[in-house]
Parts: structure tokens; C-alpha cells; sequence
């Protein structure tokens, strides 16, 4: 029998493992001049945020307050470059000209600037999307004055989308954690990927454990036709669809990275496998048909597993969740086939 001790040290585990190169996705608004620049609360905070030039010429602004000492780190990437190569400069007071900086780009008065020039490289990959990008541009300087330092990403002659990653701090409040796969998502959206190809997989995951218990009962399987069992099924589809979904990701950015940092894939596979290993557990409790409270309490510990590590879109943990909380004669409840033949 599965006790309810392994779990909870599996989920206490988890509770502490690192979670290093992950950013917070950080949405912008229309932040195409000085003043309407970007605020970026928690400069430290590792921040990613995904936005687009519209056209040559134009360029995008972003507002830190920063102190004396602090250190001001920032890169741009990109998922595709076809022509389109943006260069990211810092202005702030106290800072010594390097580089030249386009007329088109707006600067406060008083202050300096530092020009990174963008260079095309090979594709780099990053584990927690999982994704491939071209690194740029990066700055890292520790500042030595307070004040209101700005960003700015521009491009004289060509437009497109670029990623700027803020920051070095990784750390996550409860709401961002648990909203993490539904950015994932818009991400792979902003990188020109069709929804067909981001959720396929997701739907063949969950088709494919509903039509594998469906197969299996017409051998002739004892498989239960309770509530508690069509929720533990559910609630592990999604989480299984999920990691499908990871997969396919991660397979197609390992395949155009190059370097060393495809060692990343590693990672990508840790959080991959604990996925598969939740989903196992969930679908092993839904056939033992979940009888008595300790059942119960295992399947409310997988679900908040699967939501320490994005397994079923907040969807399967929540069905979890749901299961382990109804009464137990609501849980025993017959459904479908059984019903149907008393």
C-alpha cells in the first residue's frame, strides 16, 4: 500500500528544491516613450518580459529604482531572427558614455548611457519553458548611484518580438507559481507557435488514458465505474496531457540548440519525470478506487505535488483536490457502464 509518510516527505522535498534560471513573466503596457516607460517593480527579481517593435526606428523603455551599490543585470533574446537584431542601452545618472546611442532613442536629461550591441550566436536552451533562444545582449554593472535608471531595447531598422530577462534574484510569489503554466503558454505563443501544436499534445494525453481504460474494460478488466475512480482518472489525464506537452517542447528546443547549454535538458527531464511520477500515482489511487480517508489524504498530497511542479494546468491538481474532499458515499457513487447495467 502506498502510505501517506513517503508522500509527504516527497512533497516536503520538492517544497526545497532550487528553482535557479526560472524568470517571472512580466506583462508591459504601451511603453514606447520615456514617459510611459515600463515600471519594473523588484529591479533584483528575476523578471522576463516578452514585447515587440513595431517598426525600425522605434524603441522600448523600462523604469527600475535603483541604489547605490545594487547591482542592475539585463539581457534581450530572441526566438527567431530574420534580419531583426535589436541593441539595449542603460541610462542613469552617474554613468559614463559607452557606445553610441541612436538619435531616435530618448534620454532624460543629465544622465549616461551604456550601449550593448546585439550579436547573433547560436540558439541557447532554458529548461523551465522549455525553450530555445538567441542570447544577444547582456549588461551587468554594479551601480554607484541611487536613482531612476531606465532601459531601453531599439532597432533602427527593422522590427519584431524580443525577450528582456530583468534581474537575478529567482523567487516567485504563491500566485505567480501557481499561474506559471498558463504564461508558459502565452510564451509559446509570442514565439509564433500555432495553438494546434501547443495543445495536441495535452489533448492526446487525456484522450489516450480515457481510451486505454476503455480498452481495457472491453478485455474484460475489473475497472471501477465510481466517482472517486472517473475523478483520480481525470485529474491524472490532464496532468499526463501536461507532460506531453513538456516533452514535445522540450524535444523541439534541444533539437535547434547548440552549445553547452543544452546540458539544461537535464533539468527539463527532472521536472518531467516527477510530472510522470505524480501522474502514476494519481491513476494507481484512482484504480485502487481510493477507499478510506488515507487514500484521500494521498490523493490531496499528489495534488498539491502537481502544483509545486506545473503538472495538469492547475486543472488536474484541482480535480485532485476536489476528489479528496467529497464525502465518502459521494465517492462511491456508480457511474456510466456499472450504473447503467443494474
Amino acid at each position: 500500500m502506498l502510505s501517506i509518510r513517503p508522500l509527504a516527505i516527497f512533497t516536503v522535498i520538492c517544497s526545497l528544491m532550487p528553482v535557479a534560471i526560472a524568470h517571472v513573466p512580466l506583462g508591459v503596457g504601451e511603453n514606447d516613450s520615456l514617459k510611459n516607460a515600463a515600471i519594473i517593480d523588484d529591479p533584483l527579481k528575476s523578471w522576463a518580459i516578452y514585447d515587440d517593435i513595431h517598426k525600425g526606428g522605434e524603441a522600448k523603455y523600462y523604469r527600475l529604482e535603483m541604489k547605490n551599490g545594487q547591482r542592475l543585470h539585463a539581457s534581450v533574446f530572441l526566438s527567431e531572427s530574420e534580419g531583426f537584431l535589436p541593441d539595449m542601452a542603460v541610462m542613469g545618472p552617474g554613468l559614463v558614455n559607452e557606445g553610441t546611442l541612436p538619435e531616435f532613442v530618448e534620454i532624460p536629461e543629465g544622465y549616461g548611457f551604456v550601449v550593448e550591441k546585439g550579436v547573433l550566436g547560436g540558439r541557447e536552451y532554458e529548461p523551465f519553458t522549455p525553450a530555445a533562444y538567441y542570447q544577444i545582449c547582456e549588461l551587468d554593472m554594479t551601480l554607484n548611484r541611487s536613482g531612476t535608471y531606465y532601459i531601453a531595447v531599439f532597432e533602427p531598422d527593422h522590427f519584431g518580438d524580443f525577450g528582456l530577462a530583468i534581474g537575478y534574484v529567482e523567487s516567485f510569489t504563491i500566485e505567480e507559481w501557481l499561474l506559471v503554466p498558463v504564461s508558459v503558454i502565452n510564451i509559446h505563443l509570442w514565439e509564433g507557435q500555432s495553438p494546434l501544436i501547443i495543445f495536441a499534445p495535452l489533448f492526446a494525453g487525456v484522450v489516450g488514458v480515457f481510451v486505454a481504460i476503455l480498452w481495457a474494460r472491453r478485455r474484460g478488466r475489473q475497472i471501477p465505474s465510481t466517482v472517486s475512480f472517473w475523478l483520480g482518472a481525470s485529474a491524472a489525464s490532464v496532468c499526463i496531457g501536461t507532460a506531453s506537452m513538456t516533452g514535445v517542447q522540450m524535444v523541439t528546443a534541444l533539437s535547434i540548440t547548440s552549445g553547452p547549454s543544452a546540458a539544461g535538458g537535464f533539468v527539463t527531464v527532472l521536472f518531467l519525470a516527477i510530472q510522470l511520477l505524480i501522474c502514476g500515482l494519481m491513476l494507481w489511487l484512482a484504480f485502487k478506487d481510493m477507499r478510506g480517508p488515507g487514500a484521500r489524504v494521498r490523493m490531496a498530497v499528489l495534488g498539491l505535488a502537481g502544483l509545486r511542479f506545473w503538472a495538469g494546468l492547475l486543472l488536474g491538481p484541482v480535480i485532485a483536490m476536489v476528489a479528496a474532499s467529497l464525502p465518502e458515499n459521494v465517492l462511491r457513487h456508480e457511474v456510466g457502464a456499472a450504473k447503467k447495467a443494474e
